[in-house]
């Protein structure tokens, strides 16, 4: 499993994010007594609660893509640095409070985006359909999911709801007028506008699900999108359905999850068996992610000031670390 640090500008904002290599075995949350860790991977979201509080959410996984429990905020330090990348420049470090949000019941509340544009074929959206329903069995009483369909363009079938029959009826039932490009970006925008209205205390994210580039979302932009998601703490799940990752539409796909804070997977068409594991995988991620608060000491920058909140994680003799950016309030 590689990782890669990379920095991008966004709507005025340095944003840095981790890229990971996912991995292809089912999850479930483990601790040091379960498995060996030989390496740990961090990603997550942090956005600011106040001008001397962040918080936001973490997932921590082994090599092997499991989830790890067991992390206190003995195992967390948290920097925030601003001006430029000189060591020397101001900095501070922050007080982390973390708890498990698999101890502590916390919900989810996920917007599920679907692909009906015209290179999804019949074979292709029955796959989808599967690996959706799956993800609603698994859903807990409180989990509050939303089904959003695009082609040319974007239509929420099912607003949120924890009523299952209700969100496989909008799943199942056949899709009409909607075109057959690829409104994407916009269908993301969608999910995150819509789940982000819901209350911090459900663990919020959106999963999208594509087979392509996207060529119609106007007026929404790829960096608007991206802006949202990070500004508003919602991570981005993605599922590249085609028969391999070596053009634009997987790197895209990737960098979208990699950026927000989620993780991407890729489902080959004549393998739909995976998609049900995947839709698994992100349901475990959700629900063994880490709330963590960070109160920041010492003298801030005014208001307005762009901020580089860095995570570093330690367990087991190993350190995994994320950033992301933010202006002060």
């Amino acid at each position: 499993m590689k990782k890669l640090i990379i920095s991008l500008l966004t709507s005025g904002m340095i944003v840095s994010f981790i890229i990971i290599n996912g991995c292809e075995e089912d999850d479930y949350p483990v601790s040091s007594a379960q498995t060996e860790e030989m390496r740990l991977n961090t990603n997550g979201t942090i956005v600011p609660v106040n001008h001397t509080q962040a918080s936001g959410n973490m997932f921590i996984t082994n090599q092997n893509g499991k989830p790890i429990s067991g992390i206190t905020a003995s195992n967390v330090t948290a920097e925030l640095r601003w001006g430029t990348d000189n060591p020397l420049d101001s900095g501070t470090t922050g007080v982390v409070s973390v708890s498990h949000n698999a101890l502590s019941g916390s919900n989810v509340a996920c917007a599920l985006t679907m692909d009906y544009s015209g290179s999804m074929l019949i074979p292709q959206i029955n796959c989808m359909k599967i690996g959706i329903n799956n993800y609603i069995n698994s859903m807990r009483y409180d989990d509050i999911t939303e089904i959003i369909k695009f082609a040319t363009v974007v239509s929420v079938v099912q607003p949120f709801t924890n009523n299952k029959d209700s969100l496989k009826a909008a799943i199942n039932n056949y899709t009409l007028n909607i075109g057959t490009y690829t409104a994407l970006y916009a269908s993301i925008q969608q999910g995150i506008n819509d789940v982000k209205l819901k209350s911090p205390n459900f663990i919020r994210s959106v999963v999208a699900f594509s087979d392509g580039v996207d060529n119609n979302s106007a007026p929404v932009t790829r960096e608007q999108m991206i802006s949202n998601a990070l500004n508003t703490g919602v991570p981005v799940y993605t599922i590249f359905l085609y028969n391999d990752t070596l053009g634009t539409p997987y790197r895209d796909m990737k960098n979208i999850a990699d950026t927000t804070g989620g993780f991407n997977f890729w489902v080959q068409p004549d393998s739909c068996s995976n998609v049900t594991q995947f839709y698994n995988k992100i349901r475990i991620l959700l629900v063994s992610s880490y709330n963590i608060t960070i109160d920041w000491q010492g003298i801030l920058p005014p208001t307005g000031t762009i901020a580089r909140a860095t995570i570093t994680t330690t367990y087991n003799g190993l350190t995994s670390s994320f950033t992301r950016s933010y202006i002060i309030p």
